[in-house]
């Protein structure tokens, strides 16, 4: 051991793995039976030597040995001797590091108890300066105080105040985010288990001085804390106690007032988390104040998030008054009654912009309590449901349904649903909705069944009716029987198919809950409407009757429903094949019925969902029996008779018939949803895809093609064997393939089947974020501007990011987290830095790339390239491409709610090209005038008037030539937009 020791005290300290492999050495001693003393013996001369770096560096051994030093060999003896040594010597300045290390390793054996916890603590608050360490012994010292914390809570407790100051004192000043993180803790535990009556306030200033969270982590950030972790953290402990409410209340107030941003969002936040802490004794001295900043921050919301908070803590301040006692209800009774006079003058006209926020407001004060739901309900609803049957105008109509459907949504929240578990918020409440069932029966089935071109109107009925069946025992089985007739008129009857849709989707939602209603009601309709032993099949009904089986699929989920209905579907199946159906003469060719390809993709996505639900091993024998059916034409497994033929089954073989190699489906199906650990042990996968890649080029079956193309990137995808796949990927993919679809000798016909076959490949790389995977997309992105393949090498990026019915979570596809963000990432910069100097048919290519990626990625991911990306986008809404006018708008649609900002800045470009892609033209589709109409429709809801007024006159005006449209659905379209600009109105600046 001596031996060890003295090696270890002349190793230079920038010997690294020599010191290492000496530690190494020192434990293994203590494992084969040498004890810890004989390390401190040896270790003495130098831990009280008069030369500072000896001791920090005899210490560090001690340490360092300590961390790895088994348990038995730290009895109680050996814990009081170690706590000692520790705790006097954290005078040493020079050693404090290497002794914060030693402590750290103490904490871990079962021999360190109670005292030495206050010892230790006593020792460190005595001695150590915490905020003149580095940051990393910073951390040390709060993870020892975290643990003492934690593991000795009722120890500490016996010091009291000596504990709080010495911990304020250790914190104080501190400003890495990663110690914050962990003072933040320990601060809402000393809060929630010490009596902290006389440091109140110096808790409150050693915490409160960090707020609001200004901290941004830098983008190669190892360590993963974010800003949103610190003010979490920050809010449960200003949340942690009522004591703190004098000193907070006015100072959130004030930030509330004087922020903005992020600022004020953390205001309301944590105003929302503590006003049920602090109580109403708090809050009520600020009620009027409060009110007047979240109001105007609800009514002129720019970010859809700001709006939510700033509801939300109404609704936290609403509770928090609506406590037992007569004076705290008198306060909530006054607050609302201010709230419900604000809202209801603005509620006169609902149509209009601020209608809509302040139905919200409503809502959430019902949200918030059983008394202010009362209060809400009874001041309000009476008024809506008189003003809804004296007006006339449609758009009145529906402003007053989207009012009435926020309030079953409150009452859902408050009183529970049929979608909830039994234990509700306020069981044993009577819902105040209750009193007006009958009226709001009444104006939904109305709106409903109103013949009104304002469909808006009647899908508002839709949806007041189906959720007021989800209502926890509101309306009677009688009532519910009533709508389920409704529903089943619109979609058996209806010819909008928007109202059709939605009246099916919400039929399936009510089949979940109300099952034996929908049995009794709607399947009976739905059945009859089939045909009969002896009916007439009349010329044009087979699309009514497709209708309804449809729609009888969409709501027989459930299986008691299904169960019902599947012996009287085959009932009515046996009477359509029954005499005279069965008197004709005629001779099919069998494989036209049964390789139809519309049976063999059935089949496949059967064969695709058992395989995915088979166990590893039931996959491993499948999968071995596929292969013998489809690469060598083994039979003998198959549980049925095939026809008698001289034609070998051979699906993979060039020779074979288009029947056989379109089974190719199935063979994908399968092979493309085992799992990576089965497709493991498939043997030489090299070379089954290299014969999979040769086939799929060299077929001229198309469905052969693109299924094998899935199948080679399954298998790429899944491939655990590192050396092979990238040997794979560079010879084939970015090889002999590449130089094929970039070779101006090929045929056109095979450049672009080798096109197609790489895009498939660089999905499978660039899903798991593999690096070759990138540089197949340089490569595609290069090809735009090939006269050939530039479209279609565009259009690929949208098959590299879209959605896959093979290469998914589902069938165990190697899916890396956040992929599309950095395929977004990788190619949006030399999009736009190429689209500069391209010329306008390269152009287009560019932005139909870009439009796949901007479908396919998350919207927060978007707006931080949104100002460099904007003139692309306007730059598309010129194009000649219908569908890329079509996505780009449904894109501009998206940044008007979550970048107004952006909008505003381009208002002036914008609004004359969206008004010209209302108009009827050869290039303008139905699709791209509605899309149109729609956003254009938005900009009244999140624009500044300021902004818009400009321009309200001329929108007007030519939104008159969209009312004469020839499709319906684009006049319903103008309809809405042109009312929503003829009605906003505001402040001119």
């Amino acid at each position: 051991m001596e031996r060890l020791v003295r090696s270890y005290m002349i190793t230079s300290n920038d010997s690294t793995q020599e010191i290492d492999s000496i530690i190494s050495s020192v434990v293994n001693e203590l494992h084969n039976g040498q004890n810890l003393l004989s390390l401190v013996q040896s270790l003495g001369e130098f831990l009280t030597s008069e030369d500072a770096a000896i001791r920090a560096k005899g210490t560090r051994l001690l340490s360092s040995v300590l961390t790895e030093c088994p348990q038995e060999q730290i009895n109680d003896s050996a814990a009081n001797v170690l706590v000692d040594f520790y705790c006097e010597r954290l005078s040493d300045t020079t050693s404090v590091p290497d002794l914060i290390y030693g402590l750290r390793s103490l904490l871990q054996f079962g021999t360190f108890r109670d005292e030495h916890a206050i010892k230790v603590s006593k020792a460190i608050f005595a001695n150590v300066n915490v905020q003149s360490l580095q940051q990393i012994v910073r951390h040390e010292v709060l993870q020892i105080l975290d643990s003492l914390l934690h593991d000795h809570l009722h120890a500490l407790k016996q010091l009291g105040p000596e504990f709080i100051a010495g911990y304020i004192q250790s914190m104080d000043g501190e400003k890495d985010p990663r110690n914050l993180l962990l003072a933040f803790s320990s601060i809402q535990l000393i809060i929630q288990e010490f009596d902290i009556s006389s440091y109140v306030e110096s808790l409150f200033e050693v915490t409160f001085c960090y707020f609001p969270i200004t901290f941004k982590p830098p983008p190669d950030d190892p360590y993963g804390i974010t800003a949103d972790d610190l003010k979490v953290a920050l809010r449960e402990c200003l949340s942690a106690t009522s004591h703190f409410s004098k000193l907070a209340m006015p100072l959130l107030v004030d930030k509330l007032a004087s922020s903005s941003g992020n600022a004020k969002k953390d205001s309301m936040e944590t105003l929302k988390a503590c006003a049920p802490v602090y109580g109403s004794i708090a809050i009520i001295p600020h009620l009027e104040v409060l009110w007047d900043y979240l109001k105007d921050e609800i009514i002129n919301a720019t970010n859809d998030s700001f709006e939510l908070i700033a509801l939300e803590t109404i609704q936290s301040i609403t509770e928090t008054l609506s406590v037992d006692g007569i004076e705290e209800l008198d306060q909530l009774q006054q607050f609302l009654k201010t709230i419900v006079t604000e809202c209801l003058e603005n509620l006169k006209n609902p149509e209009l912009k601020l209608a809509k926020p302040c139905g919200k407001i409503l809502k959430y004060c019902a949200m918030a309590s059983d008394p202010a739901c009362n209060i809400v309900i009874s001041a309000t609803l009476k008024n809506f449901i008189s003003q809804y049957r004296t007006s006339d105008l449609a758009t009145r109509k529906k402003g007053i349904l989207g009012i009435l459907i926020e309030f079953i949504a409150a009452i859902r929240y408050r009183y529970g649903s049929v979608e909830d578990v039994p234990t509700i918020r306020d069981q044993g409440f009577v819902m105040p909705l209750v009193t007006y069932k009958d009226d709001m029966f009444e104006v939904f089935s109305s709106a409903l069944l109103g013949i009104n071109e304002y469909n808006e109107l009647r899908l508002c009925g839709l949806q007041g009716l189906h959720d007021m069946i989800l209502l926890n025992k509101f309306l009677s089985d009688n009532e519910i029987g009533v709508i389920l007739q409704y529903f089943n008129k619109i979609i058996l009857d209806e010819q909008d198919q928007d109202i059709v849709l939605s009246a099916l989707k919400y039929l399936g939602n009510i089949a979940h809950y109300k099952q034996k209603i929908v049995l009794d009601i709607t399947l009976p309709i739905f059945v009859s409407k089939l045909p009969n032993i002896g009916d007439v099949i009349e010329k044009g009904s087979h699309s009514n009757y497709s209708k309804i089986l449809d729609s009888i699929s969409k709501i027989s989920v459930e299986p008691i429903l299904f169960e019902a209905l599947v012996p009287e579907i085959l009932t009515k199946l046996d009477n359509v094949l029954s005499q005279p159906t069965l008197n004709f003469n005629c001779e099919l060719d069998q494989p036209s019925v049964f390789c139809d390809l519309r049976i063999v993709r059935v089949v496949a996505g059967i064969i695709s969902t058992i395989t995915k639900s088979l166990s590893v091993s039931e996959q491993t024998t499948f999968i071995g029996q596929i292969f013998e059916l489809f690469t060598r034409g083994n039979t003998s497994y198959l549980r049925f008779a095939l026809p008698e033929t001289n034609v070998p089954f051979n699906p993979l073989a060039l020779e074979s018939n288009s029947h056989q190699k379109n089974l190719t489906l199935c063979f994908t199906a399968a092979i493309g949803s085992i799992r990576q650990e089965v497709q493991s042990s498939l043997s030489d996968i090299f070379e089954f895809l290299t014969r999979i890649v040769g086939i799929c080029l060299s077929t001229t079956n198309e469905i052969q093609h693109h299924s094998l193309a899935q199948l080679a990137a399954s298998i790429l995808n899944k491939w655990d064997q590192e050396p092979e796949l990238i040997q794979f990927a560079q010879e084939q993919a970015l090889g002999e393939l590449l130089n094929q679809l970039s070779s101006i000798s090929e045929s056109e016909i095979n450049r672009r089947k080798s096109l197609y076959l790489f895009l498939w490949l660089t999905k499978a790389l660039v899903l798991r974020t593999h690096q070759l995977g990138y540089d197949c997309i340089g490569q595609i992105i290069n090809l735009f501007s090939d006269p050939i393949l530039g479209k279609q090498s565009a259009e690929g990026i949208g098959i590299i990011i879209n959605e896959s019915d093979i290469l998914n979570r589902q069938g165990f596809a190697n899916i890396k987290f956040l992929y599309k963000q950095r395929l977004f990432n990788y190619c949006v910069p030399i999009i736009i830095e190429r689209f500069k100097s391209s010329d306008d048919v390269t152009k287009h290519n560019y932005l139909m790339a870009l439009s796949h990626l901007l479908r396919n990625i998350p919207k927060q991911v978007m707006m931080g390239d949104l100002p460099s990306l904007f003139p692309l986008l306007i730059y598309s809404l010129s194009s000649v491409d219908p569908d890329l006018r079509a996505s780009t708008i449904d894109t501009l649609y998206i940044i008007s709610f979550d970048a107004p900002h952006i909008i505003s800045e381009h208002i002036s470009s914008l609004i004359p090209l969206l008004l010209s892609l209302t108009q009827m033209t050869d290039i303008n589709t139905m699709k791209v005038r509605m899309a149109a109409l729609q956003c254009l429709g938005t900009f009244p809801d999140t624009i500044p008037y300021d902004v818009l007024y400009p321009f309200k006159a001329k929108v007007i005006k030519e939104l008159l030539k969209a009312l004469d449209d020839k499709k319906r659905l684009v006049r319903k379209e103008a309809v809405d937009c042109r009312n929503k600009w003829f009605l906003f109105t505001g402040l001119k600046a």
